[in-house]
């Protein structure tokens, strides 16, 4: 089943009146959608991450790695992963944008394996399908007033979700006052996750940990840049907290210096950042081999969305599915179809082909990708 094209295409959405995060204040809403075509007429589609320009990404599949795969076997995952590492990843390479336009076309190819095969993915991986428990994550919440954050809280706990995820990093008081505020108001049943999204130095975790831990937060997501491993490994050995991180760490390399330090009791590695779904699986399973959780990022479409549920169910470890809650995301409701949904806190893949999800094209042409960052 050989791959005839291999094309990517860069969508945005302009956002208004977003609540700021760690990140800062979001703009559009970007994405790049990734189609390969085989011999026989199967389309699979995956997502590669946006990597602060959809344009560039794109442009990096459709220029350097598209020859790399036409031509190709398309159920040769592990052939084509190596090939695009080989040429493009180790040496004189585009960084770690390079990796997020692997994912794409990595995860294109699952797809079109899986419904060239008439399985879904989970059985491609050896899983099964299964309820996955789901937290209020992606682009919800925000720097808001504490009194509004309850309100949203309490709103997405009325719809069944147990979980729910706090944006921290504004200033330690503020984001202390948030979280008591939240832990006070909503049912002591319901988790709180803290994503810092990667702004807190050294002396301000110090600061923010005592209230953290007092509020019995479900885990601590990354307080630090993803180079800071041994500030990772310091606070994980202190704090009864788990420490999450995983997202930008990227290919298993980095995420075996993640799990070899302590730095991390919950692996968070993204299939559309971290090289698809062969090198995600193999982070998760190396996680499992320290006895470590897995809970995969999410929040940009409804194709690593689905991605993100067939490798939880294929994963013995596989802890939580992140459900983007953002008020605006039109690669979640609009131009991915039958993509797996969230009811009474928890999601499941369908039994259809591939990622079980198709993508509308036509609606491409309504969200032209706009080069540069996503945040302000």
């Amino acid at each position: 089943m050989k791959v005839v094209e291999v094309k990517a295409f860069a969508l945005s959405a302009p956002l208004k009146g977003m609540p700021r995060r760690g990140m800062g204040q979001p703009a559009k809403k970007d994405a790049v959608i990734v189609r390969v075509r085989t011999e026989d007429g199967i389309v699979g589609y995956g997502h590669a991450h946006d990597s602060l320009n959809p344009v560039v990404v794109a442009e990096l599949i459709n220029v350097n790695l598209a020859p790399l795969v036409v031509g190709a076997d398309a159920m040769a995952v592990e052939d084509i992963w190596q090939v695009i590492y080989s040429k493009q990843g180790q040496t004189h390479t585009p960084g770690n944008a390079l990796y997020t336009a692997q994912s794409g076309v990595d995860m294109a190819l699952w797809d079109a394996r899986g419904k060239a095969l008439n399985v879904p993915v989970y059985s491609l991986l050896g899983g099964s399908r299964k309820k996955i428990r789901a937290y209020c994550g992606g682009a919800s919440f925000g720097y808001k007033p504490p009194g509004e954050l309850v309100e949203e809280a309490q709103k997405y706990v009325n719809q069944g979700y147990t979980a729910i995820k706090l944006r921290l990093g504004d200033t330690v008081a503020n984001d202390i006052a948030r979280v008591q505020a939240v832990r006070k108001a909503i049912d002591s049943s319901v988790d709180i996750m803290v994503d810092v999204n990667t702004r807190y130095t050294y002396l301000e975790l110090e600061r923010a940990l005592p209230a953290l831990e007092e509020a019995g937060v479900y885990w601590l997501e990354e307080p630090f840049p993803p180079d800071a491993i041994a500030d990772y490994a310091h606070f994980n050995s202190r704090t009864r907290v788990p420490i999450a991180a995983g997202e930008n760490h990227y290919l298993r390399y980095q995420g075996r210096q993640l799990l070899e330090s302590g730095a991390v009791d919950i692996l968070q590695s993204d299939p559309s950042k971290c090289g698809g779904i062969t090198e995600c699986k193999k982070l998760a399973d190396m996680a499992a081999a320290f006895r470590r959780a897995f809970a995969p990022h999410n929040s940009t479409s409804g194709v690593v969305g689905a991605a993100c549920v067939h490798l939880l169910c294929a994963t013995p470890n596989g802890l939580i599915y992140e459900a983007d809650l953002s008020p605006v995301n039109p690669f979640r409701d609009e131009v991915v179809l039958n993509a797996p949904v969230i009811t009474d806190g928890y999601i499941e893949p369908n039994d259809k082909p591939g990622l079980g999800i198709e993508v509308d094209e036509a609606l491409f042409a309504k969200y032209p990708g706009i080069s540069g960052p996503s945040v302000t």
